[in-house]
């Protein structure tokens, strides 16, 4: 729903605004400069903001009362947060704030060119900024504020919906809201109040409707296939999943959050060499401070490489790469995260085989600990202090 915004990014870059301010005719209709506004946005993606923003910056400058600069700028923001997560807090929100003043001057400036008789583009811009705003809004918790700005989002996009060329791009949009408006439901019971001011979603037509994104749209494909990669996830379609990460990883290497979901469903794949040597990539770029490459990218990179040594009885090295993840979880707050109970239990494994029955002791019980009575990982740990005793 929040990232209705994207369909409407990429297409904002295809504009040839030439004329009056708020000229009439939809820039979207305007596709002579597809191939050129697409390399910009590709730089984003690519996590070249510099040369990605002197860009977006040219557009403000040339087209000032247009809300596609500001709207460009604000995207680009966006990404930057998307890859500061683990930062300290005074950082992202100085981040947040940014973001939030760069879709505010978009909302002001969509108004304007809407008023004039620009419904399209306005509209879109319009949709867009607020599902933007929605979606940051929803990761900070704030739900009251975000449905406000989904419900302003979604009275926009019904607009765009009456021009036939931009069905792709609406399927992209509709196939978020209906997939996650019933996936919030589900978990996030306590906000189904919220959800019910929205119409009813519809997760497998959802699902459909962003695969017809991701193969027909022009605009959207990467926010598309960014999307389905993370829904083929979360629905245990794993070979789907990693094809599209692999896709969004060789296209954009640079893009740290492409490159931990494929490492990630690499191993959920079974490919545990791959996902070794794509981790390892990962804690080299960390080290070398490569923007986008925090802590919680470490942290599960480590996991990985540590079930390879476990997988090769290399325990030594499991034994680093396993405590490594554990000291990251503690820094980072995610103590109570799978991979840091998993590195636990399979260090009490270690030490258990090894014959370092009080070491084994420690880890198992850091396991119980850590996790649920009933889950099945605590009963496993329950029944090893059992053998220990």
């Amino acid at each position: 729903m929040h990232k209705i915004i994207i369909t409407k990014i990429l297409i904002l870059s295809v504009l040839n605004l030439k004329g009056s301010d708020f000229d009439t005719i939809s820039i979207l209709k305007k596709i002579d400069l597809q191939i050129e506004s697409t390399s910009s946005i590709n730089k984003m993606y690519n996590f070249q903001f510099d040369d990605a923003e002197k860009e977006f910056l040219w557009l403000s400058q040339e087209y000032k009362n247009h809300p596609l600069p500001s709207f460009l700028l604000g995207l680009s923001m966006w990404w930057k947060i998307d890859a500061s997560s683990g930062k300290a807090e005074k950082i992202t929100k100085n981040l947040d704030n940014k973001f939030l003043a760069q879709m505010d001057k978009t909302i002001d400036k969509a108004y304007d060119v809407y008023k004039e008789g620009n419904k399209i583009d306005g509209a879109f811009f319009l949709a867009a900024s607020f599902a933007f705003k929605g979606r940051l809004l929803a990761d900070r918790k704030k739900w009251t504020q975000s449905a406000l700005s989904g419900r302003n989002a979604i009275k926009y996009l019904k607009e765009i919906k009456k021009n036939d060329m931009m069905i792709p791009e609406i399927d992209f949009g509709n196939g978020l809201f209906n997939y996650y408006s019933v996936w919030i439901s589900d978990k996030y019971p306590l906000l189904k109040p919220l959800v019910k001011l929205f119409p009813e979603g519809d997760k497998l037509k959802g699902i459909e409707q962003l695969e017809n994104a991701s193969g027909n749209s022009f605009y959207t494909r990467t926010e598309a296939q960014f999307f389905l990669m993370r829904i083929y996830l979360s629905e245990r379609k794993l070979s789907k999943a990693l094809q599209l990460s692999k896709y969004l990883h060789d296209t954009y290497p640079n893009n740290s959050i492409f490159h931990k979901y494929y490492t990630q469903i690499l191993y959920q794949n079974g490919r545990i060499s791959e996902a070794f040597l794509s981790a390892r990539d990962i804690i080299k770029k960390y080290k070398l401070n490569t923007f986008g490459y925090n802590q919680d990218e470490a942290r599960i990179s480590h996991f990985f490489i540590g079930e390879y040594y476990f997988a090769k009885m290399d325990y030594k090295n499991a034994v680093i790469n396993y405590e490594k993840t554990i000291e990251l979880a503690e820094i980072s707050g995610k103590e109570k995260l799978g991979y840091s109970f998993y590195s636990h239990y399979y260090l009490g494994k270690i030490y258990f085989d090894m014959g370092d029955f009080k070491k084994s002791k420690v880890y198992f019980k850091n396991v119980v600990k850590l996790t649920n009575r009933k889950d099945e990982l605590n009963q496993r740990a329950k029944l090893n202090l059992k053998k220990i005793k």
